[in-house]
């Protein structure tokens, strides 16, 4: 279960529709892990006074392209950034949310921010 918990204020973008899902995962090619689908059902999309973006459900597949995110961290999906040159990514398969510099996406410097997106959203959305 996805819970929001965010420390201090955030511009929330209301919850994206089924066919905006539908048509990122057939931009992707591939289903969406399901606490990611649950987020963006909640929450298409948000910000922080810091920079931390989440993206909406209309900027996921252009983000990954741009940083090509299939290519040096396949398995990998950026679903957001600190405006500081970071992309946070989760994995499709398994567990944990990761920060990693965009210029480097390689998956062995990846910085593990939480065991899960949900447990890191409840727990504020820390970088760090």
């Amino acid at each position: 279960m996805i819970i929001l918990n965010f420390k201090g204020p955030a511009a929330v973008t209301s919850g994206a529709d089924g066919n905006a899902i539908a048509t990122l995962e057939s931009q992707l090619g591939r289903a969406l892990p399901d606490d990611y689908r649950d987020l963006l059902a909640i929450a298409n999309g948000f910000t922080f006074p810091n920079g931390l973006v989440i993206y909406p459900t209309d900027d996921v597949f252009e983000r990954n392209m741009t940083f090509e995110v299939p290519d040096y961290a396949a398995g990998y999906l950026s679903i957001g950034d600190d405006s500081g040159g970071q992309s946070i990514l989760i994995p499709y398969e398994g567990d944990g949310i990761f920060l990693i510099d965009q210029g480097s996406m390689d998956p062995n410097y990846f910085e593990k921010l939480d065991s899960s997106l949900a447990s890191w959203l409840a727990n504020g959305c820390s970088t760090r």
